[in-house]
């Protein structure tokens, strides 16, 4: 849920500089360090993978220098919000389970 928040937060920012000269988008890399720590002690080497947040040089560079296409983020602020909401959810249910649990209900 951390990195879904985060990712809104550079998608944000990145609409927020569309019409800004000489901006570059900004993305955020996370699922490329999870899988690199896949393979290892799974719990400790977890923690090591942590969201980067990075500029974006490639794309279609306008005449300005900007290169953020807001149909592409308002695309990926759609995907991000889904992810997260599916997040929460599945935490939720997590926590009412262990609730149940403790509770023996």
């Amino acid at each position: 849920m951390d990195v879904a928040s985060l990712r809104h937060q550079v998608i944000a920012q990145n609409i927020a500089n569309v019409n800004t000269p000489g901006y570059h988008e900004r993305e955020v890399t996370f699922e490329e360090a999870l899988k690199g720590q896949l393979g290892k002690n799974a719990a400790a080497a977890l923690l090591h993978a942590k969201p980067q947040v990075v500029e974006n040089t490639g794309g279609r560079m306008r005449a300005d220098g900007n290169n953020v296409d807001v149909d592409l983020e308002m695309g990926r602020l759609s995907d991000n919000t889904l992810l997260y909401n599916t997040y929460a959810q599945l935490l939720a249910k997590r926590i009412s389970a262990m609730r149940s649990a403790i509770t023996g209900q």
